[in-house]
């Protein structure tokens, strides 16, 4: 994505989450009983307004941020219509000719249905088959393990100069590192080029990433520690993570709680990388939509990092040694 679009991405995906937020309280502040036409009408114009909005921006908006968005709109849509129907006049009652049965099996035109239907999909079930997707066609994927130290060699051997997107999933208690040392050489080393992260369902873990040419995002880390660099920056539902950053855009956060951002450390960082415009205080809250501070995000203290001795670089070998270093290196819950 280039850096005009990852602009305009943000800046439209705040408006949205502002504007839905407003319409939605104005909604939940209407009493059926107090529903008036005219009330009814103006929010159904400005949903009708943002519903356009968010179809002009289809042009740059990513397809995640686009089915997001598609599913946020169309709850408030749900709730206008609910609104609508119990506020409307109740019909008097008469003796009617019994209509003839219409059959359930009429087709629907395709073209009626609007594009990414999905309106009874839940947000996490996208969430999920997004990151599922990306890693089954990734070539590169880190998954399924349990109590171990995973570096480059643990990836599938790749062409020299290749790049991809890197998929990490199903870890449980694991330290990653997947920084280049002068022992990685030929396949595995040349691997440590890729292109976008999409990770998920990470707990008790360590992370310790390269930079990432393009995006990052991360779904279901707990009490999990994670070092890298990106271009973009987001994450969801996660909790308990420390989150040792170098970001040239703001990071994205939604639906997470207990979590904490720094600098990426200086000495783990290559020379040809630079962290000087890192915006990794600035971080937007989209669950948070006011003016006061969000309570989900924090920036970590300086007397709280993690000592640069203690990133555990070099090879765990040993069960009881990797728990004893994790639980060292992770936050609290």
């Amino acid at each position: 994505m280039s850096e005009s679009n990852q602009k305009l991405t943000q800046d439209f995906f705040l408006h949205f989450q502002t504007t839905r937020s407003e319409l939605t309280s104005r909604l939940e502040g209407l009493e059926s009983s107090l529903a008036t036409s005219n009330a009814l009408e103006q929010i159904s114009r400005d949903v009708a307004k943002l519903r356009k909005e968010l179809t002009d921006a289809t042009s740059f908006l990513p397809s995640y941020d686009q089915r997001q968005c598609e599913l946020r709109l169309k709850e408030t849509e749900s709730l206008l219509e609910n609104l609508r129907a119990s506020a409307a006049p109740k019909p008097k009652f008469s003796f009617k000719r019994k209509a003839n049965p219409v059959s359930t099996t009429s087709i629907v035109p395709l073209a009626t249905l609007p594009p990414n239907h999905s309106a009874t999909v839940s947000a996490p079930s996208l969430v999920s088959d997004v990151v599922t997707e990306v890693t089954r066609a990734s070539n590169l994927a880190l998954m399924g393990h349990s109590h171990h130290y995973l570096t480059l060699s643990s990836l599938p051997p790749m062409r020299a100069a290749q790049a991809s997107d890197l998929a990490i999933s199903d870890l449980d208690h694991c330290i990653v590192n997947l920084l280049r040392s002068p022992k990685d050489s030929g396949a595995a080393a040349s691997s440590s080029q890729f292109t976008a992260l999409h990770a998920r369902n990470i707990r008790d873990s360590v992370l310790i990433l390269p930079h990432i040419d393009g995006s990052v995002l991360l779904h279901d880390l707990t009490r999990c520690v994670i070092i890298l660099g990106c271009h973009q920056f987001r994450m969801h539902t996660s909790s308990d993570v420390d989150v040792y950053l170098a970001v040239s855009s703001k990071p994205i956060i939604e639906h997470c709680k207990n979590t904490r951002f720094t600098h990426y450390p200086s000495h783990l960082h290559s020379s040809d990388q630079s962290t000087a415009e890192s915006k990794h205080t600035a971080v937007q809250d989209f669950s948070h939509i006011r003016a006061t501070p969000s309570p989900n995000w924090l920036v970590l203290p300086d007397d709280r990092r993690i000592p640069d001795s203690e990133w555990p670089v070099n090879p765990v070998n040993g069960q009881d040694d990797l728990e004893t270093l994790l639980h060292t290196l992770l936050p609290n819950a």
